[in-house]
């Protein structure tokens, strides 16, 4: 069994907004499950009685890491595609312009 192969529209020619789009989509994801993670954990944490809490012990410093992986994650998608660049220098322009008084 043979598959046509679609021709690509000339859109896919531009890879850094794809990529960007693809990291922040699986950035929103990867948040999203951990969130529903999280919060599912925090309730049957309050909702158990107080046996068993032992077992969370440091719960919250992975926690906290996964929010840094997630965080670095993003940051690299961002200096990956030279977006990054874009962004600090309109940073740096709107400095300028608020230390000039307009």
């Amino acid at each position: 069994m043979t598959y046509d192969v679609m021709p690509q529209p000339e859109e896919s020619r531009e890879m850094p907004q794809d990529t960007l789009l693809k990291t922040a989509v699986a950035a929103q994801v990867r948040v999203s499950g951990w969130r529903d993670t999280a919060i599912t954990r925090v309730r049957h944490r309050y909702a158990s009685s107080g046996a068993g809490r032992g077992r969370d012990r440091g719960q919250t410093s992975f926690e906290y890491l996964g929010i840094i992986l997630v965080v670095v994650a993003i940051i690299a998608g961002i200096m990956a595609t030279g977006i990054g660049n874009k962004i600090t220098d309109r940073i740096k322009d709107q400095i300028d312009k608020v230390k000039a008084g307009g």
